[in-house]
């Protein structure tokens, strides 16, 4: 029996419904585990205590359990101990401190990361926190591995004592609202299961549409509209709301910031090559596949907008205390963040005008999703073009803001500017700048930027999506379409060129048609 529209329908409401319960569910326990006061408290107490790492755990509800609510190089609750034959376990039971010393075994924690799993642990001690007024225990702090290679003492204890202390009434609120994190993963299982449901009554794979959609008065473009911006139907706006009210980015973030169809799969291709030949990734990485789709380089708004808290904490999981890499197309005022940290990174794709409107012609025309009419006209189109009304808001204003860093958080050394047309044309000078920027001092070995170089051919890459496409889900064949970088020459009048020149001008100044003169720093 085939499923109906009405069921396909139903499925679709239920998993919109779910998701928003669980994303008020979240909101409410990121206010109650505060996790500000968990990243000052991971990032202080390894420096007080000249240790390498350090864990905050707290206990089940059922004492049979204990997870690690915030440490070292690793996302929340991805490692899970048992109370039996554990040291956390042990002084969870007994309330009393433990030591590890250099001639003692000690165990590893069970983790879905290898690179938590093959951490060798010299060192360790471990106290635990009371409940407040109370002598039962509910959490515990760890430290690991000395870094002058000596045991933990007495004088250590006093010092990771007074900060359990400090954090007693935190670390007790936590344990004891932790059903609001059970019904949290509950709801991330019920998500993710009508996640599946919805996409196999789904006629077709492609991406969910969230109503209420708004389209053109005649039924085409189809969008939402937030901030007088508009924004593809695929983007749920709860989901945006949602990162930009809790999502801090870390250290390891390396963001590629693009406008739509001015490079962005040739920036992913680059950048990610770069990072897998730079720096040395654990076995269970998703970067070591090669796949440039959403699932290993994801757009963050789709992905949570799509698939939910699983398939999102999946992610953080696989390439936690490892450099990640995520892409953006909307303005630099609208990243759907809450901070940005300072050692986040940004690899921005700027492309000349005119080349960038031949290709969001004939990219948003043949988009399955957006119902845009495939006879538009290319005069039709620039009329869109330069009154500057299209998906992610204006394209020379969005290149402003990203080459001027129109954010305050964003400094000049977060942010590398590349141009579509080098990295198709002056491909061994683009890499050798994203090398520097990503790992200053290293250099790649003339067989591995040959090696890179030829991966990032417009032919190699649509053979490879062709045979592999792995997480890509667009068509290569329909979608790679071009790889030319001015191919505006041989697609517009010189009546089209002189209406874009006009505009680039006017915003970007002077002769500047291609790029604006900030791009051209460094």
């Amino acid at each position: 029996m085939e499923p109906t529209d009405t069921t396909a329908s139903e499925t679709a409401n239920a998993l919109s419904q779910a998701h928003l319960r669980r994303e008020v569910l979240r909101s409410a326990w990121e206010d109650t585990r505060n996790p500000e006061l968990m990243r000052l408290a991971v990032l202080a107490i390894p420096r007080l205590l000249q240790a390498d790492r350090c864990g905050i755990f707290i206990g089940s509800r059922d004492g049979q359990q204990v997870w690690l609510e915030a440490g070292t190089g690793v996302e929340e609750r991805q490692i899970e101990v048992p109370v039996d034959h554990s040291m956390v376990g042990d002084v969870l039971r007994t309330g009393s401190p433990a030591f590890r010393h250099r001639d003692e075994a000690v165990e590893q924690p069970t983790s879905s990361s290898s690179s938590i799993v093959d951490y060798e642990v010299r060192t360790a001690l471990t106290v635990p926190v009371r409940r407040v007024g109370g002598a039962d225990v509910v959490a515990a702090i760890q430290v690991l591995n000395r870094l002058d290679g000596q045991d933990f003492d007495e004088n250590d204890v006093s010092i990771l004592g007074d900060v359990a202390f400090a954090m007693q009434a935190s670390l007790e609120r936590i344990h004891d609202s932790q059903i609001m994190l059970e019904e949290a993963h509950a709801l991330d299982e019920e998500v993710a299961l009508l996640d599946l449901q919805e996409s196999s009554l789904r006629s077709d794979k492609r991406l969910r549409v969230f109503p209420p959609a708004l389209s053109d008065p005649d039924g085409s473009w189809l969008h939402h509209r937030w901030g007088g911006k508009r924004y593809p139907p695929f983007i749920d706006q709860q989901a945006t709301q949602v990162l930009t009210g809790s999502w801090d980015t870390g250290p390891d973030d390396i963001f590629i910031a693009t406008h739509q169809k001015v490079g962005t799969h040739l920036t992913k291709k680059f950048v990610l090559e770069a990072v897998r030949a730079l720096f040395d990734l654990p076995e269970l990485h998703p970067f070591h596949s090669g796949d440039i789709g959403p699932r290993t380089v994801p757009w963050p708004e789709v992905l949570l907008s799509q698939h939910g808290r699983v398939a999102w904490r999946d992610f953080l999981h696989r390439t936690a205390g490892h450099p990640r890499i995520w892409f953006l197309h909307n303005a630099v005022e609208d990243m759907p963040v809450r901070r940005v940290h300072p050692r986040s990174r940004f690899v921005v794709t700027v492309r000349d005008p005119r080349g960038t409107a031949v290709s969001q012609y004939h990219f948003w025309r043949r988009h399955p999703l957006l119902q845009v009419d495939p006879e538009i006209s290319m005069d039709d189109f620039l009329d869109r073009f330069i009154e500057g009304d299209l998906y992610f808001g204006d394209y020379h204003e969005h290149v402003l803001g990203w080459v001027r860093r129109l954010s305050p958080e964003i400094r000049p050394e977060q942010v590398l500017v590349l141009r579509y047309e080098d990295l198709v044309e002056n491909k061994e000078q683009s890499l050798d700048r994203l090398v520097r920027f990503l790992s200053s001092g290293r250099v790649l070995g003339e067989d591995m930027r040959d090696r890179i170089v030829a991966s990032t051919g417009f032919e190699s890459m649509k053979q490879e999506m062709t045979v592999n496409p792995r997480s890509f889900y667009f068509n290569p064949k329909v979608f790679f379409r071009s790889g030319k970088a001015r191919e505006w020459a041989e697609q517009l009048t010189p009546e089209q060129v002189a209406r874009i020149d006009e505009k680039t001008r006017r915003l970007w100044g002077g002769s500047h048609l291609e790029c604006p003169p900030e791009a051209l720093v460094g």
